[in-house]
């Protein structure tokens, strides 16, 4: 099972920026999680500095975005000889990266969630095997030495059928795109404070914009020169320490 979990702030709770506005982007307001195999991603445990077990407190649509940003990648199948890399220390892999492997870096990168916004970021990589079954793999874990986490255990790994993690995807983004439409309803009809300032033509055109987002995201379809691949990635594998490989 994979749920994609947001619940928006109150309209009248958002804080506008600093020039008194407030455009599509702010006006997600809000937190969220990811809820996967029982697990929860973007979501602070219960411990000694929290009372209780809380969701990131950010923008929604940066998780939207984050998602959107590597399903190209990790919906392409990763070919059964290259599993391995996926699984790998990440910083091992970040390490050995040079000029003459981009290729391979740039390809595993694009598999990685970015999460440097989160005070304690984690690691969150997502892949596609079909080896066995179609499923897609999320790995996670907190860097070392980082005691703040945002993921419930601090690190694992789940795998759901491909189908289930497309209709996840698809369900957070109509189910965001419906909210921001009642949203936006709510500030024509003055829901807002007379102070704050909001350019309701750009609002709405940003929303269509928008709304096509994952329509467009799902046509992109990676070229990847798999040979060059592996050349780098056997070159990356041998500048490794032997316990990292």
């Amino acid at each position: 099972m994979i749920r994609f979990r947001f619940h928006l702030t109150p309209l009248a709770d958002v804080e506008p920026w600093g020039d008194r506005t407030l455009h599509w982007f702010a006006l997600t307001d809000g937190r969220y999680w990811i809820e996967v195999d029982g697990h929860r991603l973007f979501h602070h445990p219960e411990n000694a500095d929290a009372e209780q077990p809380s969701p990131v407190d950010y923008y929604v649509v940066r998780l939207w975005e984050d998602i959107q940003e590597v399903l190209p990648a990790l919906l392409e199948p990763v070919p059964a000889d290259l599993v391995h890399l996926m699984t790998s220390d990440q910083d091992a892999w970040y390490g050995a990266a040079s000029e003459d492997s981009e290729t391979a870096f740039h390809w595993y990168s694009g598999h990685l969630m970015n999460t440097s916004y989160l005070v304690g970021s984690p690691y969150i990589l997502w892949w596609r095997s079909v080896t066995d079954q179609d499923t897609i793999t999320v790995d996670w874990r907190h860097r070392a030495g980082n005691g703040l986490d945002c993921t419930e255990p601090r690190q694992g790994r789940a795998t759901v059928a491909t189908d289930m993690f497309l209709r996840a995807v698809e369900e957070f983004d109509r189910e965001l795109i419906a909210a921001m439409d009642r949203r936006i309803a709510e500030i024509e009809a003055g829901g807002l404070a007379a102070d704050i300032r909001v350019d309701l033509e750009q609002l709405r055109r940003e929303h269509r914009y928008r709304s096509g987002s994952l329509a467009a995201t799902l046509r992109r379809v990676p070229d990847t020169d798999w040979a060059t691949v592996r050349e780098d990635a056997a070159r990356i594998l041998s500048a490794r320490s032997p316990e990292v490989q």
